[in-house]
């Protein structure tokens, strides 16, 4: 799995930030306080539902809602895909090429990353 886009809005002290990563090692760098553990812990909201607080904690400050997006390239099938998760309820995954949802729920959505991981052990 390679991670090739992050996407925050209203997430801690992103209001719209996107990140683009391509292959080989990525370092995130910046003064303290701008952002850099929370990329790394959307990440594991999203994919591995790991958050170490509240989701409350984890929206912005005076917003009522947050959204992540990670676009990946899968390494079972070399095809690009979305998970979306909000602090609401949204959580899917999309396939922009097909340009259609294929898991809508929690559970759908584990249920396709955990096939995905299962079937390509290499490190994200």
């Amino acid at each position: 799995m390679h991670i090739s886009k992050i996407e925050l809005e209203n997430i801690k002290s992103h209001a719209a930030s996107t990140f683009e990563f391509t292959r080989g090692t990525t370092a995130i760098t910046g003064e303290n306080g701008a952002g850099k553990t929370t990329i790394i812990e959307a990440i594991a909201w999203v994919l591995f539902d790991l958050l170490d607080y509240k989701k409350e904690d984890f929206i912005k400050r005076g917003e009522k809602k947050g959204v992540v997006r990670v676009t990946f390239e899968s390494g079972l099938d070399e095809r690009e895909y979305i998970v979306t998760r909000d602090t609401g309820a949204g959580y899917n995954v999309t396939d922009p090429r097909l340009q259609t949802r294929i898991a809508d729920k929690k559970e759908e959505v584990f249920a396709f990353s955990g096939s995905i991981s299962a079937s390509n052990p290499a490190p994200i």
